[in-house]
C-alpha cells in the first residue's frame, strides 16, 4: 500500500513539466540535471526511508483521528490540526529537502567552472546555504540526506575560498541547475525550478496549457470547457504561484472580470475543484431565491455546492436554500464542484453565465 510520504512524492513526479529545452547551447546540461531530479524522485519513491523521510508518526496520528471519527466535524468546523499540519510538513519538508538544496546552491552560485562543469561557490556562501538548510524539522538527518547525495553522485570539494559541486555521471548537470536559479526575479521562479520548467524559467509566466500537462483527460476537458465559456469575455487568468510539488499543494486559477473573480480552479493529477465566485453571502441568497423559483431541479444541485462551516469565525455567514438555512465561509462566498462529471461541469458553467449575464 502506498504511504503518506510516496504519495508526496509521486505528486512531485507528476507536477515536473515536460522536458523541453530553453536554450540549444546549453541542451546537455538541461536534460541531464532534469534526468538527476526525476531519478531521484523515483528511487526516493522506491524507499523513502533511505532519503531520509520518514511519515510513520504522521500515518499513525492520522490513522488515531480517523479511528475516533472527527474528520467529519474537522471539515465542518473548519479547525486547523496543528498536530497534525506540524506532522505532515516535517516529512513534506524531508522530500523537497534536496530540491531546495539545489535551488540555494544555484541561487548563490558564482557560475561553472569551465573545465569541470562544478558548479562554484563561495565558502562563506555554502555555509550559509547548509544553515539555511538547517531550519528544517527533524534538520538532525541532515548528515544523512548529504551522504544520500555522496552516494548518488554529488561530490563537494574546496579549493581555497571557493567549493565546487559537481556530479560525477552528470557531469554538465550543474549547467542545467544554474540556468534556472540564475533566471530573472519573478513570483514563479520557485515554482519553474522545483518543477524543471527550462520552457517558462526566462518569461516566467505560466500558461493554462502548462496546466493542463499535468492534468487528466477528464480535468482538462473540464479546464477546455471553461475557457470555451470564457473566451470573448475580457477576463484575465490569474495562476497563483506554488510554493512546492508535494502533495498538499495542487494549481489555483482564479479568473477575474472587471476586478472580481468570477470564477476559478484548483486542480491536481488527482483531483479538480471548479468553483463559482459570487463575491457575496447576499448574492448567493438572491441567486439561490431566483433559481429555486425557476428551475427546481437546478436548484437542488447548486445547494448542494456549497459546503457547511460550522465554525464560530467572523466571516461565518448564514445563506438560506429554499426553506433551509446553511452557514458557510463568508471569505470565499462560493460554489465548490468537487471532481465534476461532466453534467456537472455543464450545470456549473450555466450557473455561471446565467449569474453573470454573459449570454
Amino acid at each position: 500500500m502506498e504511504t503518506c510520504a510516496q504519495k508526496s512524492i509521486r505528486h512531485c513526479l507528476d507536477m515536473i513539466a515536460p522536458f523541453e529545452r530553453a536554450n540549444q547551447q546549453e541542451e546537455d546540461g538541461q536534460w541531464q540535471f532534469y534526468q538527476l531530479m526525476v531519478s531521484l524522485y523515483r528511487n526516493m519513491y522506491q524507499n523513502p526511508e533511505e532519503y531520509m523521510v520518514f511519515s510513520k508518526p504522521y500515518e499513525a496520528y492520522a490513522q488515531k483521528m480517523n479511528q475516533q471519527e472527527t474528520q467529519q466535524k474537522k471539515e465542518k468546523a473548519h479547525v486547523r490540526d496543528a498536530r497534525e499540519s506540524t506532522l505532515r510538513n516535517t516529512f513534506q519538508q524531508a522530500i523537497q529537502f534536496y530540491a531546495l538544496y539545489f535551488y540555494n546552491l544555484g541561487l548563490r552560485s558564482q557560475g561553472i567552472d569551465g573545465k569541470t562543469g562544478a558548479l562554484t561557490i563561495r565558502k562563506e556562501d555554502y555555509s550559509d546555504v547548509l544553515q539555511q538548510m538547517n531550519r528544517i524539522h527533524e534538520s538532525r538527518y541532515n548528515a544523512g540526506r548529504y551522504e544520500v547525495l555522496s552516494k548518488l553522485g554529488i561530490q563537494v570539494h574546496q579549493n581555497g575560498e571557493l567549493v565546487h559541486v559537481v556530479h560525477t555521471a552528470y557531469r554538465q548537470a550543474m549547467e542545467g541547475l544554474v540556468y534556472l536559479c540564475k533566471a530573472p526575479e519573478s513570483k514563479y521562479k520557485l515554482m519553474n525550478f522545483l518543477r524543471l520548467d527550462y520552457k517558462n524559467a526566462y518569461a516566467p509566466v505560466p500558461t493554462i496549457s502548462d496546466i493542463c500537462n499535468t492534468l487528466p483527460d477528464k480535468s482538462v476537458e473540464a479546464v477546455k470547457k471553461l475557457e470555451e465559456n470564457l473566451c470573448g469575455m475580457k477576463v484575465k487568468a490569474k495562476i497563483k504561484p506554488l510554493r512546492g510539488i508535494v502533495s498538499d499543494f495542487k494549481w489555483k486559477v482564479d479568473y477575474t472580470y472587471k476586478g472580481k473573480n468570477i470564477c476559478g480552479f484548483y486542480a491536481d493529477n488527482e483531483s479538480f475543484m471548479l468553483c463559482i465566485h459570487f463575491n457575496h453571502f447576499q448574492n448567493i441568497n438572491e441567486f439561490a431565491k431566483l433559481l429555486y423559483e425557476e428551475d427546481h431541479d437546478l436548484f437542488l444541485w447548486f445547494q448542494k455546492q456549497f459546503p457547511e462551516r460550522l465554525c464560530k469565525c467572523p466571516n461565518n455567514r448564514r445563506v438560506c436554500f429554499g426553506e433551509e438555512y446553511r452557514r458557510i465561509c463568508g471569505l470565499s462566498n462560493r460554489a465548490e464542484i468537487v471532481n465534476p462529471d461532466e453534467g456537472d461541469v455543464d450545470r456549473a458553467l450555466y450557473v455561471l453565465r446565467k449569474y453573470r449575464n454573459m449570454d
